[in-house]
């Protein structure tokens, strides 16, 4: 349980006249107005409020997280004071919903999907499970993937997709079955780097992935929508519900390791990813300079809060090495991965340099074939930091 914080209204002069008593019905019209940033719903609605005491001007409220140790707290909480802006003070005191009031909460989101999208007459859907979950309250699961890994960074621009790619491709090359899921859902790139076009469609057991050659299953925005440059301008909750839909609805079948490329940053998308997914670890991705190193731990601090465990640190474009002389040269400034690791007591998975075959291979849709120490190094280091190994299961 969250401690109770008592919160003084803004100074007269900024906010309306203060309501000489405020009652208990108008303080829970003014929660209406509250909406949970990840659920899209009023906590009046959802049931998150608890218990309204009103003493005059003093307001206490109750209110009850669907997640443990919930990120967006902070937000919640301001949104609360701002709708009691009116009242002398606010006290909010936090605690964590039971599986019974987790139900009620799956109950109103599902009535609300199937307003918003009623099904069609003939049309089949999945049946959901008593315990599955479209909220993003409890983890979904696949009973044939035995390992979910997301590949995440503070910043764009750092390569993040490339080194998802090279993970992949190195693990199919070790003879693992692995999968592909392009979580940036606005700004996909798996399906061009592994050379895939073409839309996807519907088999027996859910949708069919795409096949690289080496064997990798692939999902993608690109492999879904019918013009891959098409904008898509979707708000989060609706981004949300297809990162979900990409893990549930394909058709994965038995994978040792599904790899997440999440879309960059501390946004909702990896939110929904750490809340929903069963993630075994999480690697991140940062480049030696300044900025992307400040940013990373971001990352790293989301991940952690999540509890998540960091698998690892992975240093991209840590150097350029001239073909001619051998002499290597910080692009980028001095490499800061391995002192950034031990900062933030994370394993150090290695550096990966600059190397023009990269865009290369990536533009004509064959990241497969490259292959360097370096990302084999790297795969070695994050097979040993993963609890659940292939060679620890059984088959």
């Amino acid at each position: 349980m969250a401690k109770s914080k008592k919160v003084k209204s803004p100074a007269s002069g900024s906010k309306p006249p203060v309501d000489p008593i405020m009652s208990k019905q108008a303080v829970i019209e003014a929660l209406k107005s509250v909406i949970d940033p990840e659920l899209g719903m009023d906590i009046v609605e959802l049931g998150m409020v608890k218990a309204v005491k009103v003493n005059g001007g003093e307001v206490f409220v109750k209110i009850a997280l669907t997640v443990p140790g919930c990120p967006l707290i902070e937000k919640i909480r301001s949104d609360i004071q701002l709708a009691l802006i009116k009242a002398d003070s606010v006290e909010i005191d936090f605690t964590s919903m039971t599986e019974d009031e987790l139900d009620f909460v799956r109950a109103k989101l599902r009535a609300r999907a199937e307003k918003e999208n009623p099904q069609v007459e003939g049309e089949i859907r999945p049946t959901p499970s008593d315990k599955q979950d479209v909220t993003g309250i409890t983890h979904l699961q696949k009973p044939g993937i035995r390992n979910v890994i997301a590949v995440a960074s503070g910043k764009g621009g750092v390569g993040k997709s490339f080194v998802t790619g090279m993970l992949a491709s190195e693990l199919a090359k070790r003879g693992y079955l692995v999968g592909v899921l392009d979580a940036d859902i606005t700004g996909p790139s798996m399906a061009k780097v592994f050379g895939l076009f073409g839309q996807v469609k519907a088999g027996p057991h859910g949708i069919m992935p795409a096949e690289t050659k080496f064997g990798i299953k692939v999902i993608s925005m690109n492999l879904v929508i019918e013009k891959p440059e098409d904008a898509l301008v979707w708000r989060g909750p609706i981004v949300n519900g297809v990162i979900r839909q990409m893990f549930t609805d394909v058709d994965w079948g038995n994978l040792h390791y599904l790899l997440l490329d999440l879309p960059p940053g501390t946004s909702d998308a990896p939110l929904t990813v750490y809340q929903s997914l069963p993630v075994n670890g999480v690697v991140i991705v940062s480049t030696p300079q300044d900025l992307a190193t400040m940013i990373v731990k971001k990352s790293i601090k989301m991940a952690k809060t999540m509890d998540i465990p960091v698998l690892g640190l992975i240093e991209n474009m840590s150097y350029l090495k001239c073909q001619g002389c051998g002499e290597k040269y910080n692009i980028f400034g001095p490499s800061k991965g391995e002192q950034t690791s031990k900062d933030l007591e994370i394993p150090f998975l290695g550096v990966i340099p600059l190397d023009p075959k990269i865009p290369e291979l990536s533009d004509n849709g064959k990241l497969e074939d490259y292959e360097a120490a370096d990302i084999a190094s790297i795969v070695d280091k994050i097979l040993a930091n993963v609890k659940n190994s292939p060679e620890e299961q059984t088959t």
